[in-house]
């Protein structure tokens, strides 16, 4: 079997500690059963890494991945998959980003680079011309992420090069710290950038231009996306996307319920009724242009400069979006818009989750309404909800790491402990690591999600699951059709269709709101490969398989994935109940979380995870 030539075909792996570069070439049938970017990831770290290593120390794995269909012409095939073990959680991680950086590692020649070891000099590695060299990065080391990426066009002479990269933040190793490209473009979630900051690892410069990517099968790839196309331009969503991006509704969410107010305790227009202020229009007024991800027509992004009052922006930015939007402002009961947009900056430029911000802050600010925590704790800021001078201040110092703000940095779990006195009470979290703004308490599908997935707290990854159960379709395939047999059949379904997705480097807005993309057709198209939807399904149920035995092979059993009791206590389903359901329609065992011998095998998974 040959590998296709919508794949790069190789990846680099980056020895930090002996500054050892090496290329490889995987056989083609791990393509095939794993299609790329997280799959291709799981499948390369559960193979090379032991259970219980340090995720800050030299033997974790950070790997940048692409998707079987990154450089392709499908719609939103921009993007690129961080893949480790997460210093937050303890858990399998995974946090992608959108852009261009993903086409261009492929146009590279590479669909994946792998980090291992620690560099004992902070340094940065530079992919082009068919190869890569690590090179010093002693001068890059304390900047923040816009000038890390001016830097390295400058001393590199080349504008046109893609750069990842960690901000001050990862080299703290705050636990809360992403990895940013395109000067605030961010994989933002599970500590990646404290993984990165930990290697000593600055950066990643790459130049493409090397690979082709072509589809196999050009009248098949053609006739898929023809159907895609069909299916985004009927698309009401997609049309508030291009106008507005993912914070255009903010309010309505506010009014439905499903974005939470006050650290979770409140909900609806009553509660803020000012909070139509963080609707993104009004941002229009400082938007320089709009942008949008490689090969999509949607073009979601913009690029802002709010220039004047005490919120003013060095330097333009992109537009915050939804999740920062909530973190930042309603979460916090703070309606100032150039207040949220300030901090947002100052996220990006340091290299720090805002999801995972707003949540601690405001469990500090709700342990300061309780009487846990004072000035004196706070270096003198005044936590009052709404405060948007003392929210703006305290992003800087836990991007900073500095006072207060150092007992904040690795994220709620963490400060919780730090600050004492029942404080964990109001961490809302799962292992550490803040819940995204949608209520699960609105969403069977997403609360299940959150507990059930290998990567918790995670809120893209039940579109299909949730809409599925709500009873759509996404399909006539027999495959995409539940027998009947088990309630809990169309969350297979789903979590597989949508580890499917990710695999082939999909963005997952195009789940959102509509039929879905059709995946399975275009991997086949782009692959040649006779790929239907039977075995595309099966692809994504290896994945999950694969990523929960990375979970379980670490001891992690269910029951230590539960929803924070301000959400269970007020929810009617009972999560546990449906995880159960979920874990026995996949063939995991319920208790131990391991993925039966059963299982393993109709996967061809049983060689590879024989050390269950």
């Amino acid at each position: 079997m040959e590998i296709p030539g919508c794949y790069a075909g190789k990846i680099l792996n980056v020895d930090l500690t002996r500054g050892h570069i090496r290329e490889e070439r995987l056989p083609a049938e791990i393509y095939r059963q794993f299609v790329g970017a997280n799959g291709l990831g799981v499948r390369v770290l559960y193979e090379r890494m032991k259970a219980g290593v340090d995720p800050l120390g030299p033997e974790n794995i950070l790997g940048f991945v692409v998707g079987g269909l990154t450089g392709t012409a499908s719609p939103g095939s921009g993007r690129h998959m961080l893949v480790t073990k997460s210093p937050l959680t303890g858990t399998w991680a995974e946090s992608n980003s959108g852009g261009t950086l993903g086409p261009e590692l492929k146009g590279a020649g590479y669909d994946a680079v792998f980090f291992s070891g620690i560099s004992p000099r902070p340094v940065y590695l530079d992919i082009r011309d068919g190869g890569a060299e690590l090179k010093d990065a002693s001068e890059l080391w304390g900047r923040d992420a816009y000038e890390t990426e001016d830097r390295l066009h400058e001393s590199l002479g080349d504008p046109g090069a893609k750069i990842a990269c960690i901000g001050p933040a990862g080299e703290a190793r705050s636990l809360l710290a992403g990895i940013v490209s395109e000067r605030g473009r961010i994989a933002a979630r599970n500590g990646v950038g404290a993984v990165m900051g930990s290697k000593n690892l600055k950066a990643v410069a790459i130049r493409g231009g090397r690979c082709a990517i072509e589809p196999a099968d050009p009248e098949k790839f053609h006739a898929a996306l023809e159907k895609f196309m069909a299916i985004i331009s009927t698309n009401e969503f997609a049309g508030a996307l291009s106008r507005s991006g993912t914070g255009n509704n903010i309010s309505f969410l506010v009014a439905i319920g499903d974005a939470p107010l006050k650290n979770w305790q409140l909900s609806g227009l009553d509660a803020l009724p000012n909070i139509s202020n963080l609707d993104s229009g009004n941002m229009d007024k400082y938007k320089v242009g709009s942008y949008g991800c490689y090969a999509c027509p949607i073009s979601c992004g913009a690029i802002i400069r709010q220039k004047e009052g005490r919120y003013a922006i060095r330097d333009e930015m992109h537009r915050p979006e939804y999740q920062s939007l909530a973190a930042l402002g309603g979460m916090l009961m703070n309606d100032n818009l150039e207040s949220v947009i300030k901090a947002n900056d100052i996220c990006n430029r340091y290299g720090i989750d805002t999801v995972g911000v707003g949540g601690t802050i405001a469990m500090a600010m709700e342990c300061y309404e309780k009487g846990l925590i004072g000035r004196e704790d706070t270096d003198g800021l005044d936590l009052t909800w709404g405060n948007a001078d003392a929210i703006v201040a305290l992003v800087e110092k836990i991007a900073r790491r500095e006072g207060f703000g150092a007992v904040l940095a690795d994220g709620t779990g963490k400060a919780a402990d730090r600050i004492g006195k029942g404080a964990g009470q109001y961490a809302i979290a799962i292992r550490g690591k803040s819940l995204a703004y949608h209520d699960p308490r609105m969403s069977p599908a997403l609360g299940t999600a959150n507990i059930a997935d290998a990567n918790p707290a995670h809120h893209m990854d039940s579109q299909i699951s949730g809409m599925l159960a709500e009873g759509g379709s996404i399909g006539t395939d027999p495959a995409l059709r539940a027998s009947g047999q088990s309630p809990f059949a169309l969350h297979a379904i789903g979590s597989s269709y949508h580890q499917l997705l990710n695999a082939a480097g999909l963005c997952s807005l195009y789940t959102v709101a509509t039929a879905p993309p059709p995946v399975a057709d275009l991997i086949a198209g782009a692959t040649g490969w006779d790929f239907g939807w039977a075995e595309a399904l099966r692809a994504g149920r290896r994945i999950l398989t694969l990523r929960q035995a990375f979970n379980a092979r670490e001891g992690l059993t269910p029951d230590k994935f539960e929803l924070p009791k301000r959400i269970r206590s007020t929810a009617k389903t009972d999560y546990g109940a449906l995880r159960d359901g979920y874990f026995t329609e996949m063939k995991w065992d319920v208790r131990s979380g391991k993925p039966s011998r059963e299982c393993l095998a109709e996967l061809g998974l049983a060689g590879l995870a024989s050390d269950l």
